[in-house]
């Protein structure tokens, strides 16, 4: 089999991350046009943002049970074609009905590729480089928020309000379409993973996709050795009961996804403009084109997380990273609460996002699918996954509700979310130096430290 580069394979299934993150942005854009367009309430509005979501649960929820039956590629691949068909419902649609189950079927298929995604580069890429293989998703994701927030801006100053309400918000979403044909086409030069094909009883084709990302053949028949010892049908094909080390790697999946979300990097993705329009001193017209730079600052991290992700190993980064942003956001709270509001709160917010990428953006993303051992590893990413969404959907609602309250206005002067994402972060810095470090270490390696907590067979 020809010898493949890990890192256009993750390039490739990162691309879910990109498009998504384009998609977030875009909607955030497009809201004014489609608002007037179909003629919606302020709860109607409200609906068009979260009401994917729905999808992605489910698509979470799923996802660990077709990764297991199907295969993390066709997974995957799955995925994307029916986000196609969710994307082509929304920018066609008549009313706003079937805009709205276009935007749910769109979520399904990000909440299937979102949980396959990571767990098959964790399983495909070589241990030596599964740092910078899982964390190239993060980079995309950087390019894909300023293609977003770039297109909305071109649109929104370079098109009249009228051509973008009849054409250009679905104009936007055709461009979305273009790039999940691509992934599409793409993924289809894609080997299995091998960890899944032993699992299957398909030895010969695990060993080919093996050699497909490992050069020396020794090495090979070394990682091979192992992975048949930990994840053969007869092991894998027994009733898994939670306890021993298990209970720690779950534990993990349930906690990390909520300190994800408590960071508030959703709040500040999908209410940016809003944001930089109360706290910068430039004028409102500009916290569009302000927005522009989260996406240069993710760019700055994940170029930072790449590169040394497996120098410096996942630990290190995520202490730097959430000391970062306990940092920047106690000072953005520190300073609504004190009112001095002005152009440096902007940067804070950039400050906050570098920080945030190393982290609970890239780091997190690999951490979670390298703790969880091969015979658990589907069904506790579909877990993390589902409780990632309940937590954006629960942070997105409430961040606005908690700004919009008099007593807390008058009482925090706007500061009280970033309180409350500040004083996770801190939380979330004491937990990280509890955890093991899995750099260098094979999958294998990693499910036997956790069985040093309690055996599960």
């Amino acid at each position: 089999m020809k010898n493949k580069n890990i890192y256009t394979v993750a390039s490739i299934v990162g691309m879910a991350g990109f498009i998504f993150v384009y998609d977030s942005a875009n909607l955030g854009g497009s809201v004014k046009y489609i608002q007037p367009y179909f003629k919606l309430g302020p709860s109607q509005v409200g609906i068009l943002v979260a009401i994917s979501l729905i999808g992605n649960f489910f698509g979470s929820l799923l996802a660990g049970y077709f990764s297991d039956k199907i295969g993390r590629k066709l997974t995957m691949i799955y995925g994307v074609i029916v986000g196609i068909i969710g994307l082509l419902f929304a920018s066609l649609a008549p009313f706003i009905t079937i805009f709205y189950i276009g935007r749910i079927v769109f979520g399904f298929s990000i909440g299937l590729i979102f949980v396959a995604a990571p767990m098959y580069i964790t399983e495909v890429a070589p241990a030596p480089k599964r740092g910078r293989a899982g964390s190239i998703r993060q980079l995309l994701l950087a390019f894909g928020l300023i293609l977003g927030y770039t297109i909305g801006f071109i649109f929104n100053y370079h098109f009249s309000l009228e051509w973008n309400i009849k054409f250009g918000w679905r104009v936007l979403i055709f461009i979305e379409i273009a790039l999940l044909i691509i992934m599409l086409f793409s993924m289809l030069t894609l080997v299995e993973s091998p960890r899944w094909l032993i699992i299957k009883g398909r030895i010969e084709e695990a060993k080919e996709s093996l050699e497909a990302f490992i050069d020396s053949k020794e090495r090979v028949n070394i990682v091979f050795s192992e992975m048949l010892t930990n994840n053969s049908p007869e092991i894998s094909g027994k009733k898994i009961k939670i306890r021993g080390g298990l209970v720690y790697a779950l534990t993990l999946c349930i906690i990390f996804p909520i300190f994800r979300q408590l960071s508030g990097v959703n709040a500040i993705t999908y209410y940016a403009q809003k944001i930089f329009a109360t706290i910068s001193s430039d004028t409102p017209s500009l916290a569009y084109f302000q927005s522009i730079f989260i996406g240069v600052s993710e760019l700055l991290g994940a170029i930072f997380v790449v590169t040394f992700a497996d120098k410096m190993g996942r630990k290190i980064l995520l202490l730097i990273g959430a000391a970062g942003m306990f940092f920047s956001e106690a000072f953005i709270a520190y300073s609504l609460y004190e009112t001095q509001i002005g152009l440096d709160l902007s940067y804070f917010i950039y400050i906050y996002n570098f920080f945030f990428t190393i982290s609970a953006g890239a780091m997190l993303t690999v951490y979670i699918s390298e703790v969880l051992p091969t015979v658990i590893r589907s069904k506790g990413s579909s877990l993390t996954g589902m409780i990632n969404w309940i937590a954006d959907a629960a942070i997105i609602y409430s961040f606005p509700l908690l700004n919009a309250n008099i007593y807390l206005t008058e009482k925090f002067h706007g500061s009280i979310s970033f309180i409350i994402f500040s004083g996770s972060m801190l939380i979330f810095f004491i937990i990280i130096l509890f955890l093991p470090e899995t750099k260098d270490k094979t999958l294998e390696e990693i499910a036997d430290y956790w069985k040093t907590k309690g055996d599960w067979e």
